[in-house]
């Protein structure tokens, strides 16, 4: 499996997102339950426009074959197509530099692949600090190793999101690394989640960002690359308002700057994902029920 992808990545990236359109083209029209919920939930959140929803499966394409082409493709490569903006710059490498432990937020908008390459390519040399990423294994284990060992790169490490991959995190923040985290991500286990609103709707929604964020007195930076004519343009902000020690209360706000980030391109988020899923063994909230 890892020759096809080394193969697939030795591509042009815009032969590879262009084959990446038609497959997720192709994917919209052809599995109505992922066409469902790709219109769902857009229009939970307000968007009818029947062209948009065509680019999200269009787009949804485009980043399953990007992120081959970053996992497998040379470093140097991958970073001549990605454009920090000067405001990204500065925050993250003044974070950086300042020796705070640092917890990135990016959404599933873009090409969210990109952020750790970018990150420990700039820096890792520079501070020794690596970011530590969560990842949910794939079922099947060959695919599990595959997904697993590609994102692992110097400055990066990637862990399972389960109870050791969080031990990891813990320990590598207090060991002054940083933590890359995909807040829009539904939690598998009981603990680590909280029903909160999302575009109107009730999702069980990570509560590990906040909580490591409030424990460690993190910066908090949310973090994205957008997709661009000439590869990725990375942009980034903080998140700085004080957190207060409710989780609820800190999820919310966190789910209130997702949804910013990502009304600025709707095109490029991940609508398709199962956002609004119950995890096995968690209770769904009456009016979740209600709304699902």
């Amino acid at each position: 499996m890892h020759w096809v992808m080394r193969l697939l990545a030795k591509l042009p990236l815009r032969f590879l997102q262009v084959v990446g359109a038609a497959i997720g083209e192709c994917a919209f029209w052809l599995s109505p339950t992922y066409r469902r919920r790709t219109r769902a939930n857009l229009r939970a959140a307000g968007y009818e426009d029947r062209r948009l929803f065509s680019r999200v499966g269009r787009n949804a394409g485009r980043q399953a074959m990007e992120s081959i082409w970053v996992w497998y493709r040379p470093v140097e490569d991958v970073l001549k197509e990605v454009h920090a903006t000067e405001r990204a710059s500065k925050l993250i490498g003044d974070a950086m530099r300042s020796g705070r432990p640092i917890v990135f937020m990016t959404p599933h908008i873009g090409c969210f692949e990109v952020l750790p390459v970018w990150l420990a390519e700039n820096f890792f040399r520079e501070t020794g600090r690596n970011i530590t990423i969560l990842y949910k294994p794939p079922k099947k284990s060959v695919l599990r190793k595959l997904v697993g060992e590609a994102r692992q790169a110097p400055g990066i490490e990637a862990v399972p999101t389960n109870l050791n991959g969080v031990k990891r995190v813990i320990r590598n923040l207090r060991a002054g690394h940083t933590f890359g985290a995909l807040p829009d991500q539904v939690p598998s286990r009981h603990g680590d989640g909280v029903w909160a609103t999302f575009f109107g709707r009730a999702a069980y929604t990570i509560t590990l960002p906040v909580k490591v964020a409030k424990q460690f007195d993190a910066i908090r930076i949310f973090a994205w690359g957008t997709r661009e004519s000439h590869g990725w343009t990375l942009d980034a902000e903080e998140w700085d308002v004080p957190l207060t020690g409710d989780v609820l209360v800190d999820v919310e706000a966190m789910n209130r700057h997702i949804e910013s980030i990502i009304r600025r391109m709707p095109a490029q988020y991940a609508w398709s994902y199962n956002r609004y899923k119950c995890p096995r063994g968690i209770t769904r909230p009456a009016e979740a029920a209600e709304q699902k």
